[in-house]
């Protein structure tokens, strides 16, 4: 739970709070919709350079607003980190590739359909993990993805149901 600092009629802090999350809640929103518009491209080495630099801009957005100072190469590392510990893209890729070497005509369709919802959960999941971990006075220099991958699993998880609606 977040502490709110207390002013003299208790209600100015609260305000602030809620509009920031309102803002961040927003911002993450959009981001993923880009991210999900980001993944029908289907050539790979351009797409996910791509859905890298909106996850970086997004995180570098919600820094700004947190007043927490923001390094592209941290930042850059943590969500390849991600990316390849979490399996984001390579379980869509499995996905594809599994299902084109039984149907091969098949793997087109599927990875239009399913890299947009990958891109779009996984922004999701960054971006609420780290409003959390904003909002709790945390820094990039003191993020652990370790500590976090379950909980990124479940965000992702409900990312990918919001994508699918």
């Amino acid at each position: 739970m977040t502490k709110i600092a207390t002013t003299v009629d208790g209600t100015l802090e609260l305000v602030k709070h809620k509009h920031r999350l309102t803002r961040v809640n927003k911002l993450v929103r959009n981001h993923s919709i880009v991210n999900g518009a980001l993944g029908i491209i289907p050539i790979g080495p351009l797409g996910v350079p791509l859905i890298i630099a909106n996850a970086l801009k997004m995180l570098h957005k919600l820094s700004k607003i947190y007043g927490v100072e923001f390094k592209k190469d941290v930042g850059k590392s943590v969500i390849s980190g991600f990316l390849v510990g979490c399996g984001t893209f390579s379980i869509s890729g499995r996905l594809i590739w599994g299902l084109s070497t039984a149907i091969p005509i098949a793997a087109p369709v599927i990875g239009v359909i399913t890299r947009p919802i990958f891109a779009s959960a996984m922004m999701y999941a960054l971006g609420h993990l780290f409003i959390q971990h904003f909002e709790s006075g945390g820094t990039f220099l003191n993020f652990d993805p370790d500590k976090v991958r379950g909980h990124y699993a479940e965000l992702f998880k409900e990312g990918k149901e919001l994508a699918s609606s």
